[in-house]
């Protein structure tokens, strides 16, 4: 299964990419030891010969695992779940958290092309972590932190929003209802620029899609429905249309509080961490394992 599973992440153009430009430098080795050992004889043939029947035909071969490799993903979700061990392995937990992200995301408009990949390799690093750890408790625990992170999150937003609607209807000299609540400077600025706010709003989108993962990967492992696992969807996917609502200045109703949403209690200090790790992590290229290993020992702790 792990050559199977290795040769399936060849699916995607990056890695495809990332296989080629390996593969070309080890071919150029090969070719200057063969050079080496033929005291630069022949030097043209030798080229060749590398390139042409080593190289190419291997990248060729690669470049077919742009369909095929999705079919063997699917085939080994499938026998993954008809398992009962299916988090034994971290190649057996990236396959499941593939399996939930294709099944239950849907990204908002103004999400980022690579929201799918960080938030797979976040969910799989924490589902990793914490089942090894803890057991199912221990994504729970990771769960409902991030679950609290994504709720006060959102409502910072909403009341930043509502606090700049109220200041240009005073300016204007228009008599507005107030509304409780502010917010914290570090979650959400009104006044930024719209790219700031952006980078704000896609790592709140990601957040909400890594949160749906978790809560599925918790109720799967651990063989029961989450209390509250409902509301929590409900929630997330409400934020993920609101980012599109409030990033891309479209027409649309106040956010609300969704009922039935367990709120963990989180001192501001771990909110601001969380929140500061996660914009990290999420506004750069992937791999980023020390960004990433710091928002996972936020949420974990």
């Amino acid at each position: 299964m792990t050559l199977r599973y290795a040769l399936s992440r060849l699916e995607r153009p990056e890695a495809r990419r990332a296989f080629g430009r390996t593969w070309l430098w080890i071919c150029l080795a090969g070719a200057a030891a063969t050079l080496a050992a033929d005291a630069g004889r022949h030097f043209f043939l030798v080229l060749v010969a590398w390139l042409v029947c080593v190289f190419a035909p291997v990248r060729i071969a690669i470049e077919t695992l742009q369909t095929v490799g999705p079919r063997w993903k699917a085939s080994l979700q499938q026998h993954l779940l008809e398992r009962p061990d299916r988090y034994a392995s971290p190649e057996d937990i990236t396959l499941m958290v593939e399996w939930f992200v294709a099944r239950d995301v849907r990204a908002p408009r103004l999400a980022p092309r690579d929201l799918g990949p960080k938030v797979i390799v976040a969910a799989s690093r924490l589902c990793g972590i914490t089942l090894r750890a803890g057991g199912p408790a221990g994504l729970l625990h990771a769960s409902a932190r991030c679950a609290s992170l994504l709720d006060r999150w959102v409502g910072a937003i909403a009341a930043g929003e509502h606090a700049l609607q109220t200041q240009t209807a005073v300016d204007a000299g228009l008599s507005v209802a107030g509304q409780d609540g502010a917010a914290p400077g570090d979650l959400w600025d009104s006044r930024a620029s719209i790219q700031e706010q952006w980078g704000t709003l896609r790592a709140v989108a990601g957040l909400a899609a890594l949160t749906k993962v978790l809560i599925d990967v918790y109720e799967d492992s651990a063989g029961r429905a989450l209390e509250g696992g409902a509301a929590i969807r409900t929630e997330a996917d409400a934020a993920m249309d609101y980012v599109d609502q409030i990033g891309l200045r479209l027409e649309g109703p106040a956010w609300e509080d969704v009922p039935g949403v367990p709120r963990a209690a989180l001192p501001l200090e771990t909110v601001s961490r969380a929140a500061e790790t996660w914009l990290a992590f999420f506004a750069g290229p992937l791999p980023a394992p020390r960004r990433l290993t710091a928002f996972v020992d936020t949420v974990t702790v």
